[in-house]
């Protein structure tokens, strides 16, 4: 997460770091909405298998000051017909309808902030949450420090209702990239017993962990190198990833063997915007839907916390059923 990373506005960031008495500087590194986009290739085949379903959109400012957008724009996982989000500071559970149930943080003007990363964590300069996870009752949630992201964590919440659980784990990846911003997303691999994760720059690598301890014990080898990746969750034999390239590409990658796959791109609205979290749901028939955050600026304000037309995008896509697994595809 660099430059080119944007999560809440230059004057929150500095507000926030005074609050939190953090260094001066941090923050810059995701302070800015992603500029990079540039004109993009055609949707790729697999495209044709997805159907965009329906969006919703959470905005700051609907009711006004509620700031339920800025509570949904790290990450998302799901579990029955509870919604779980994360943004920079803490994490909200909602109900089916995308209403909100419960939040371990929050937020309001001017800059008046209280956070979900407990104080402890937060002592170690862990002041990011990015794209989460769910199992068996826990919320996975990946910390790192916005001052060089270089100090990747893992921390567990208790999912009912949000409470830190006291335990978390220190990331550490292979040895060619053993710190630096590795953090950017975790997902869990409940058959395997695995947890996984990736650094944020381009690679072809996916750091596998042995749960429940997050021991690092190696790297799945992709076909192709990736970048800009968001968030991932797992299902089947399959990873499916979120990315805020140029394209804005939704990937997935075998866990057997290392295919990589372009299954779509996202839209591309008017304004600054940046891809963040994903969520898979396999329904009842056999469908698979995946849930995509798209963080969308279109008066490009600078994440201008008054600006009442900032919101984030919630796409919902959907293949068709063919078979409750993923490991015959």
């Amino acid at each position: 997460m660099h430059v080119t990373r944007a999560h809440i506005t230059a004057a929150l960031a500095l507000a926030l770091a005074a609050t939190l008495s953090a260094p001066a500087d941090a923050g810059k590194g995701r302070l800015d909405f992603d500029r990079r986009h540039g004109p993009t290739h055609g949707q790729p085949l697999q495209a044709r298998d997805w159907v965009l379903a329906d969006e919703q959109q959470f905005f700051l400012h609907q009711p006004a000051n509620s700031f339920t957008g800025l509570y949904r724009t790290q990450g998302i996982a799901v579990h029955g017909d509870r919604w779980f989000f994360s943004w920079q500071y803490g994490l909200e559970i909602a109900n089916k309808k995308f209403e909100t149930v419960k939040r371990n943080s929050s937020f309001s003007l001017p800059f008046n902030l209280t956070p979900g990363i407990p104080p402890a964590l937060l002592a170690q300069g862990l002041d990011h949450i990015g794209d989460i996870d769910y199992h068996d009752g826990i919320i996975y949630a990946p910390l790192d420090t916005t001052n060089g992201y270089t100090n990747g964590h893992v921390a567990l919440f208790d999912a009912r209702d949000l409470s830190y659980t006291g335990v978390s784990y220190e990331l550490t990846g292979a040895p060619s990239n053993p710190k630096k911003d590795i953090a950017s997303w975790v997902a869990i691999d409940h058959e395997r017993h695995r947890g996984y994760g990736k650094e944020w720059q381009s690679g072809n690598t996916i750091n596998v962990y042995s749960l429940p301890g997050w021991k690092w014990t190696g790297v799945i080898t992709l076909d192709t190198a990736l970048e800009s990746i968001q968030g991932a969750k797992v299902h089947g034999d399959w990873l499916y990833m979120s990315s805020d390239n140029s394209t804005q590409s939704i990937y997935r990658a075998n866990l057997r063997t290392g295919k990589v796959e372009e299954l779509f791109q996202l839209p591309k609205p008017e304004g600054d915007r940046e891809v963040e979290g994903i969520a898979v749901k396999e329904g009842r028939d056999g469908s698979l839907d995946l849930y995509v955050e798209l963080i969308v600026d279109p008066d490009r304000s600078g994440q201008d916390l008054a600006n009442k037309n900032l919101r984030v995008s919630l796409y919902h896509y959907r293949r068709a059923g063919h078979g409750r697994s993923d490991s015959r595809d």
